[in-house]
């Protein structure tokens, strides 16, 4: 079979379900011509000069350049369309996205050819306002067959399109093992240390993480939280002195390079979102084998198996969090188990052998 896939952002989960697929199908990649991803004024690094590194050489690529905003647009997209009709795919597989350019080239391909990853249902690209707002809900619309990462935004999505059952298809998200590639073998783990990893948002809970992390200190004084990533200020005004002296903080962008340091050190991973959809952190600390403790919220209780991969706790409830998180901390046999059972999830159901094969049964559904 022959597959297009084209993306604006999720470069790093599109990398791996390309080199995927690439084992047995002709791949084309059209990505983006954009770093934000990927580079940081720390850590600088092309587009190029990252998929040479990471790409299969088996799949092809092609770039769409220029903003979408661009005058150059004009000739950009009738140069890349052409590109993509030589490649004659037989599925053209789309990234949910706002941008128009890659609404109005997977357009150019009959319906039953349309494949749409959903990450995100109810995203924050509803936030863009004007046309490129409509872009998703065109996106969807035209898609011949959807993929969600968890039954919950399945049900979600169904809620808002409900015309769209037969066509949704719960696909989770695989492991990001890409970030193996710089890894280092000279970092132990910390028996006490929690990590809290991603972008610093506000509906990501860190407010409940450092009361939780308050509690723990009353029984286990050396437990130590770090916090990795860049996003709004974090709430530490109100921190005493005991707790900041076991708070890490690294506000700041995380460059690839140190991504698996901050795993090694981890004993434990912690999500306290009070709202998400899914998460691509889970899936990194499965590939590090490290359990997680997680709240019941969107499709990430999906991927963790509630007393065996790792807990799972109700969100906005710091009593809960801080228990289920002294629970692994304070067990090094229960710890080393879930540790097992996070590889063997990385190896088997959430392997990208595994997200390809169940992908590409979306691909033949129905044809």
């Amino acid at each position: 079979m022959k597959i297009a896939l084209i993306i604006d952002w999720f470069l790093y989960y599109t990398v791996e379900l390309a080199n995927a697929l690439a084992r047995e199908h002709d791949v084309l990649l059209v990505t983006r011509d954009h770093t934000f991803e990927i580079s940081s004024p720390v850590e600088q690094l092309s587009l190029d000069t990252f998929l040479d590194n990471i790409l299969d050489p088996r799949v092809q690529r092609l770039k769409l350049r220029f903003r979408r905003g661009a005058i150059a647009n004009l000739t950009e997209v009738p140069r890349v369309l052409a590109q993509l009709w030589k490649f004659s795919p037989d599925v053209v597989h789309v990234q949910e996205t706002t941008d128009w350019r890659i609404l109005f080239l997977s357009t150019m391909f009959p319906r039953q050819k349309r494949i749409l990853t959903i990450h995100d249902v109810v995203s924050h690209l509803g936030e863009e306002k004007g046309f490129q707002g409509n872009v998703p809900r065109m996106l969807r619309n035209s898609a011949a067959k959807i993929i969600v990462h968890g039954e919950y935004l399945k049900g979600q999505l169904l809620r808002d399109y409900p015309d769209l059952d037969a066509s949704v298809h719960v696909v989770p998200h695989g492991i990001l093992s890409i970030y193996k590639l710089w890894d280092v073998a000279d970092v132990e783990e910390e028996r006490k240390t929690i990590l809290f990893f991603g972008r610093l948002s506000r509906y990501k809970g860190l407010d409940i993480l450092l009361e939780a992390h308050r509690l723990i200190l009353k029984s286990m004084p050396q437990a130590k939280l770090i916090i990795a990533g860049k996003g709004e200020t974090l709430p530490i005004n109100t921190i005493g002195d005991t707790q900041r002296k076991n708070l890490e903080i690294h506000h700041r962008f995380i460059p690839n390079s140190e991504v698996p340091r901050f795993f090694h050190r981890a004993a434990v991973v912690v999500l306290p979102y009070t709202e998400a959809s899914q998460s691509g952190v889970v899936p990194i600390a499965y590939s590090f084998g490290k359990p997680v403790v997680v709240t019941n919220v969107g499709s990430i209780p999906g991927v963790v198996k509630d007393g065996i991969s790792g807990i799972v706790v109700p969100p906005n409830d710091p009593v809960a969090l801080a228990d289920a998180l002294v629970t692994i901390l304070g067990n090094d046999r229960l710890r080393q188990e879930m540790e097992q059972n996070a590889l063997e999830m990385a190896r088997t159901e959430l392997s990208w052998h595994s997200i390809a094969k169940r992908t590409m049964e979306v691909y033949s559904h129905g044809v």
